[in-house]
């Protein structure tokens, strides 16, 4: 939303798209949009009315998950606990196998209380008929996971009067279980050894984009509807909603990976806890929104918003001026990402 009393002000329209927000209408009405989405430790005070419910559905679908479930940004999620509207936090996956379970592939997942579970891939191999009209199956998984697939196929051999035959013997009833499992190799696995893989492409589309939609935000929130529905907010509208296969988004001046400079970070109160954006000048003509999410523990976000911010500053009177241009150095919207 923007600034109260800001310069130049518009009819109601949506940052993100541009169009007029109508509140009887189910796709156009105003909706209370997170400027940062709560899964990424987004602040109920950082937040806008001017966008339309479809865009904001689109914005959380296509930008806001998007990057969230990226594991980047995933393993933060689980640092600090950011649940979102959903309250959920997905568990990390990682493909791999136990070395020494004959290379047995497996899928580890990381829960965000930090425990961990495996699931085994083709832990079951099954024989053809045999003569007593069932079949001979094996496992190779752990002891625990051995137990309850037999059990389970127990139950179904039950149900439908079938055999269940293992390399030790038939499986009649709990206890036939317990036989198996003592007359089989129990050694379970150890050494769980699992391929990372991060596209880096596909992470720096989306942290841009990411970035993108922050700026909109930023920018409507500090310079107002002209800016924002002016050159400068049109810029960064024309790639918010890029594909990798229908083109780039915006370029950020510098890159998502920037380090801040050693003097800057401390103006701005750059802490490894906290979301820090800030409108600054860039040069003498530009000015730039600077995103530090979670303390820029994934890079520095610069974004260039258009050559005529300074311009707009520049042209209020002396007793409009100081209003403005607290707005303009407006850096401290941010927020304990652990909160």
């Amino acid at each position: 939303m923007a600034p109260s009393g800001s310069p130049g002000q518009t009819s109601a329209r949506c940052i993100y798209t541009g169009k007029v927000l109508v509140p009887g209408d189910e796709n156009l009405k105003p909706s209370h949009e997170h400027i940062v989405s709560l899964a990424l430790g987004g602040s109920n005070q950082f937040t806008t009315d001017d966008v339309t419910a479809a865009a904001n559905s689109r914005a959380g679908n296509e930008i806001d998950d998007a990057a969230a479930a990226l594991l980047p940004f995933l393993a933060l999620r689980h640092k600090y606990g950011l649940k979102g509207n959903r309250r959920t936090i997905p568990n990390v996956v990682l493909k791999g196998e136990f070395t020494d379970l004959s290379a047995a592939p497996a899928t580890m997942e990381i829960s965000p209380d930090a425990s961990v579970s495996f699931t085994f891939q083709k832990e079951q191999t099954i024989s053809g008929e045999i003569a007593s009209g069932g079949q001979l199956i094996s496992f190779s998984t752990t002891e625990e996971r051995v137990r309850f697939l037999l059990q389970k196929r127990l139950t179904q051999a039950r149900q439908r009067n079938l055999n269940i035959f293992t390399p030790f013997g038939q499986i009649r009833d709990e206890e036939d279980i317990e036989v198996a499992l003592l007359l089989a190799n129990c050694e379970q696995g150890e050494k769980f050894k699992a391929s990372l893989t991060i596209d880096l492409a596909a992470f720096h589309f989306a942290a841009a984009r990411l970035a993108t939609k922050i700026a909109l935000g930023l920018g409507h929130r500090v310079l107002g509807s002209s800016w924002t529905f002016g050159p400068g907010g049109d810029l960064l509208r024309q790639g918010l909603w890029a594909t990798p296969s229908s083109g780039k988004p915006p370029p950020i001046l510098g890159s998502w990976s920037q380090k801040v400079d050693h003097v800057l970070g401390p103006i701005l109160g750059i802490a490894p806890d906290k979301h820090v954006m800030a409108v600054l000048p860039v040069g003498s003509k530009r000015t730039a929104a600077i995103i530090a999410l979670f303390g820029g523990e994934l890079g520095i976000a610069t974004i260039d918003l258009g050559i005529n911010t300074r311009a707009f500053f520049e042209s209020f009177k002396d007793e409009a001026r100081g209003a403005a241009f607290s707005r303009f150095r407006w850096p401290a919207t941010s927020r304990s990402a652990g909160s």
